[in-house]
């Protein structure tokens, strides 16, 4: 089968990577800051800082699990009258 091509998609690759927003999490806006190292660097360096940052918001998905809402742990023991 042949595939049709598309005219319209641009085949250029941008020469610098847009700026990331800071998202207000210390971990995932770390994870996100080594978008920067991808900047000029081979491709086939892309792989390593790819798996980084998946392992990194993995991590920080993975804990969002353990935190109760509001950053308080529900099951810590209060000193306050019921």
């Amino acid at each position: 089968m042949t595939w049709p091509v598309q005219e319209d998609l641009p085949l250029e690759v941008p020469a610098s990577l847009p700026p990331v927003d800071p998202t207000g999490e210390p971990r995932v806006d770390a994870a996100l800051e080594r978008l920067a190292e991808l900047d000029g660097a081979p491709v086939s360096e892309h792989v390593e800082v790819f798996t980084d940052i998946h392992a990194r918001l993995t991590g920080a998905l993975a804990d969002l699990g353990d935190e109760a809402p509001g950053g308080a742990d529900d099951t810590a023991p209060s000193d306050e009258p019921a």
